[in-house]
């Protein structure tokens, strides 16, 4: 048993030692830090960032402004081929539709010739269908655009 008398004896010793001592001085040190993000839209930086990419390489704001400027033309060709798509789609929808109508008043005649005539006014109803779906969706366009005005 002396082992635990003497173990006993270290921690009460511990902790009188613990107890005795002052505490320690903390010492903190503060760092502060700043950061500053610049942001821009578009192609193109302002004229003091597009001057401070110098620092990183000296062709870089001639390589922005030469991607900027590839950027525009693709920007450009694309707007226009869209406008155009616009314009050219319509009309082959509208001579699409007229040639299936005549194509159809053609198989009319054809069918109706050989005595089929249940085909016949089959194909004229065929023919005419798609004529007639698009007149309804121009009314349909039509009332859409009168009320967003």
């Amino acid at each position: 048993m002396p082992s635990q008398k003497a173990s006993k004896r270290h921690r009460k010793e511990i902790m009188s030692n613990i107890l005795q001592n002052k505490p320690n001085q903390v010492t903190t040190e503060v760092i502060q830090t700043t950061e500053t993000t610049e942001l821009y839209l578009g192609p193109l930086p302002n004229p003091d960032m597009l001057e401070r990419y110098k620092n990183a390489g000296i062709d870089f704001p001639e390589r922005i402004m030469r991607m900027a400027e590839a950027h525009n033309k693709a920007d450009t060709t694309a707007k226009n081929r869209i406008s155009l798509a616009n314009l050219i789609i319509p009309i082959i929808g509208q001579v699409f539709t007229l040639m299936l109508g005549i194509g159809g008043i053609f198989a009319c005649v054809y069918l109706a010739k050989l005595g089929y005539t249940g085909e016949a006014v089959a194909a004229i109803i065929a023919s005419f269908s798609p004529m007639i779906i698009n007149a309804f969706r121009g009314l349909n366009q039509t009332k859409e655009t009168k009320q967003k005005r």
